[in-house]
């Protein structure tokens, strides 16, 4: 009997026990908007598809390199500023480059008057059946200028004389020529925008200080007379097959 009688108070001392103790504390519940995704740092993935990043295998990388290599290139000058390589050799400059590619220039117009800005387009066209690198040089980017000369053939594009010594504390741009280079694949072509202003030219010491152009800086100097103009453009390919490749000439009245 006093067993029983012991037995049935640990059982009241062990109800009342767990009636006194604290409750479960639960985690609470956050909510958060469909379609989210937590802030979790992502990896590239390198499994052959750069276009896929981790842990959401769906998400798209936002980043993708120059396309340096293709087909049609609308503004070829603005596609080289992604495309710059190390000097290249002998042995990687395209041979026969002349009879590979084909150089065409078009004018906005074929007239224009003294003093006025003028726009063209030249188009670096591949005709050959393979894909062509192309290989371009400069100090800080690859200037593309136009020639120009009047109907004796004499250049009116630069100023006439000998430049002056550059400025005391200033000096010519001791850049490193750097190689830029971009490949058109068979019938490709590329496109760059080239200008002229119907202006006759001088030296410009003045401006040395923010001259990024090639040679000594040149400043517009009056308009040029009326008469007509050939006009061609300066492609600084590299290679010493580039100098056989034939430059396209345009000629432009100009009107007082």
């Amino acid at each position: 009997m006093r067993l029983v009688r012991a037995a049935m108070s640990l059982c009241v001392l062990a109800v009342m026990a767990s009636a006194c103790s604290p409750p479960t504390a639960h985690k609470p519940l956050v909510m958060e908007p469909i379609g989210t995704v937590p802030n979790v740092e992502r990896r590239v993935v390198d499994e052959g598809n750069a276009s896929v990043t981790t842990p959401n295998s769906g998400t798209p990388n936002p980043w993708k390199g120059p396309s340096c290599t293709g087909g049609d290139f609308d503004a070829l000058d603005e596609t080289l500023r992604q495309c710059e390589v190390p000097i290249p050799t002998s042995a990687e400059l395209p041979a026969s480059l002349r009879d590979k590619l084909e150089v065409r220039m078009a004018s906005s117009t074929s007239t224009v008057v003294r003093g006025e800005h003028l726009d063209l387009t030249v188009t670096l066209h591949n005709k050959s059946n393979g894909s062509l690198p192309l290989y371009f040089s400069g100090n800080t980017f690859p200037h593309f200028e136009v020639e120009a000369v009047d109907a004796r053939g004499r250049r009116v594009d630069m100023p006439p004389g000998r430049p002056p010594p550059w400025p005391r504390g200033m000096t010519p741009s001791s850049h490193d020529e750097k190689a830029w280079r971009v490949t058109l694949a068979a019938g490709a072509s590329g496109k760059i925008k080239v200008s002229w202003d119907a202006a006759k030219m001088k030296w410009a010491p003045d401006k040395a200080a923010g001259w990024d152009g090639s040679g000594y800086p040149r400043a517009a100097a009056g308009r040029l007379p009326p008469g007509r103009y050939t006009l061609r453009p300066v492609l600084p390919l590299l290679g010493t097959s580039a100098r056989g490749v034939e430059m396209p000439k345009v000629t432009i009245d100009v009107k007082k």
